[in-house]
């Protein structure tokens, strides 16, 4: 087999060597990049290329200056791009959430949405649900439905007059939708791929993000997901295995995707924060652990519309958790 492969590379020309180089260590070959290598030899770029570090990259990082999202913490990126359900809580300190919004939200709160739903599915007509049931519950469930958005649409985006209040607060405040945060993630991989001295570095990364994959339109990750590709993936490309996956296992990216931070002994059931939070009374909530919740650290659990399932089920109907041992499969 080594005879064959010595026979093959030997009827490679110089130029052909050196694209072949470009081509597996990199995202191909530039204008220029031929001739630099063959000034070089071969070798010598891919012992350089192992070490990038040592490339000198200004010329890129000038480039990605304008991606002002790569360099701040996630603590900056909560605050610049705001949640969805943050700006609901804002809004409503403001008196500033539409009509149909306030009411679903009040009707979450007092139990209305059942109401409204088995009135909907009753089989009976109103005057006929008013006979049987009374005049006070046909006046409930009048009112019920009253307060239910137009056409059903829980999604507050779907609303005029919330997205128009959401553009003000932004401008008000000089914040940005959070879509922003994979978008500049994504120009910045690209313009790496493209102008990048450091091309093994680039194609590794590109490599183990993929292997170790986490979808950015799962909750919180779409704002952990700048600290995964800087801190978590970029250090470890090119060192050892082992360090890369205890890195990928403890970052939050990678804990919030594959729910491990819901993980729980089941001897330890008795003490599973509840609905606040709280291990026991007057324990302090983790504000980290809260925004992976999907919740606000500071929020009233009875004015919130939440868009997580968990939170919208009765405490008594959520299944037990226990250890999460998907995690270790996954990884």
């Amino acid at each position: 087999m080594k005879a064959t492969s010595n026979r093959g590379a030997a009827k490679l020309t110089q130029d052909q060597r050196i694209l072949h180089a470009l081509n597996r260590l990199g995202f191909g070959a530039r204008p220029g990049d031929v001739e630099r290598v063959k000034a070089m030899g071969v070798d010598n770029y891919i012992n350089q290329q192992l070490f990038p570090d040592k490339i000198d990259d200004s010329a890129t990082e000038a480039r990605l200056q304008n991606l002002t999202t790569l360099h701040m913490t996630t603590a900056e990126l909560y605050e610049k791009y705001p949640q969805p359900g943050q700006l609901l809580r804002v809004l409503e300190r403001r008196n500033s959430l539409p009509a149909d919004l306030a009411a679903a939200r009040d009707n979450r709160a007092k139990g209305g949405a059942n109401a409204a739903s088995a009135a909907k599915d009753s089989k009976t007509g109103d005057a006929m649900t008013g006979e049987m049931q009374g005049p006070d519950a046909a006046k409930s469930n009048a009112a019920a439905k009253s307060n239910a958005p137009a056409n059903g649409d829980q999604n507050p985006m779907n609303n005029a007059e919330y997205r128009k209040a959401v553009m003000e607060y932004f401008k008000e405040n000089n914040l940005r939708p959070p879509q922003f945060l994979t978008g500049e993630l994504q120009m910045s991989r690209i313009l790496r791929a493209v102008y990048s001295e450091r091309q093994l570095q680039e194609v590794m990364v590109d490599f183990w993000t993929n292997h170790f994959n986490v979808f950015a339109g799962k909750g919180a990750d779409r704002w952990l997901l700048i600290s995964y590709d800087r801190d978590t993936i970029r250090p470890n490309t090119l060192g050892k295995f082992y360090d890369l996956l205890l890195a990928d296992a403890k970052s939050p990216a990678m804990l919030f995707y594959l729910d491990n931070f819901q993980s729980v002994s089941p001897n330890a059931q008795g003490q599973r924060p509840n609905q606040t939070g709280q291990t026991r009374p007057g324990a302090a909530r983790d504000p980290l652990i809260e925004l992976m919740r999907g919740r606000n650290p500071n929020r009233n659990p009875n004015l919130s519309m939440s868009n997580n399932p968990q939170q919208q089920r009765p405490q008594q109907q959520q299944q037990r958790r226990g250890i999460n041992e998907n995690y270790a499969r996954e990884l």
